[in-house]
């Protein structure tokens, strides 16, 4: 899992073309210390430099390429091994983070109008727009347990999200960054940049509490690392904010569980783990 525990930032400034002086911040990571991160950052930062500065677009070098900058609130280990990691996210939501078992989400697709008429009756008619959604979502259920049907190898258990569905796989352990794995994900309609950052990232991603727009909750002041203590002790106060107001949602419910069951025990663990957070308020709103 390319989520790395140490991170520094560092600012080069020099003279483009014109001789006007110009300067570029860039963050460095290592998986070892704090020294190696801020040569990265160096080095980084220079980079960026020379590239913007000699007219390169800074659009052809992906984010994806950085592995994610987030906290590591836990490690998760079983026989001695590492086998997931909780981190928090840079909107400050916790998310499950694992090399073997995989997840996938798959959004519920938006409402299409047949006509202008159904479009003003949708806009104008809560219950009718209500209905509509509703088989929205069992369409893409069924469409899963269809899925599930024509490939009765697979094992899952089915959770409905605020947004779509997610899949948490039970029947084998998953390599993220196979060409066989993004394959398969893409069979199941997963994200393609769900998809992408799997394989970059080296890890499967579930977020385990709510999003905090969707909480009556603002966004964190800052994000990981923080500048100093003043910063820290701001966003610590808001981490409990956010907590107190997430207690009244909920990330998932279950709706399903189809197949034969988990042959291994870290797919044991990783479940033990997902529930406990999503589950949080069973029977609250999906947020």
């Amino acid at each position: 899992m390319r989520i790395p525990p140490y991170w520094a930032k560092a600012v080069h400034t020099g003279k483009d073309k014109k001789g006007e002086t110009r300067s570029f911040l860039a963050w460095g990571w290592s998986l070892d210390n704090l020294a190696t991160a801020k040569k990265d950052a160096t080095e980084k930062a220079k980079r960026v430099f020379d590239r913007l500065t000699t007219g390169t677009s800074p659009s052809q070098y992906g984010y994806l390429d950085q592995p994610l900058r987030e906290e590591i609130v836990e490690t998760v280990s079983r026989e001695g091994k590492e086998i997931a990691l909780i981190t928090r996210n840079r909107y400050g939501a916790l998310v499950l983070n694992t090399d073997s078992v995989c997840f996938a989400d798959i959004d519920f697709p938006p409402l299409r109008t047949t006509g202008l008429m159904d479009g003003i009756l949708l806009a104008f008619s809560r219950k009718r727009k209500s209905q509509r959604m509703q088989a929205v979502r069992e369409k893409t259920i069924q469409s899963v347990r269809d899925w599930a049907k024509q490939n009765p190898d697979h094992s899952f258990r089915l959770y409905r999200t605020f947004a779509g569905l997610r899949l948490l796989f039970t029947d084998r352990l998953y390599d993220p960054t196979s060409p066989e794995t993004d394959k398969f994900l893409a069979g199941l309609g997963s994200d393609p940049l769900y998809r992408k950052l799997t394989e970059k990232q080296e890890c499967f991603r579930a977020r385990l509490t709510p999003k905090p727009w969707r909480s009556n909750c603002v966004k964190p002041p800052n994000r990981y690392p923080r500048e100093d203590a003043s910063a820290e002790k701001r966003y610590r106060e808001w981490e409990q904010e956010y907590q107190n107001k997430t207690r009244k949602f909920a990330t998932c419910e279950l709706i399903d569980s189809i197949g034969k069951g988990m042959p291994e025990k870290i797919i044991h663990t990783v479940v033990e783990i997902h529930d406990r957070y999503v589950f949080n308020n069973k029977g609250a709103t999906l947020a």
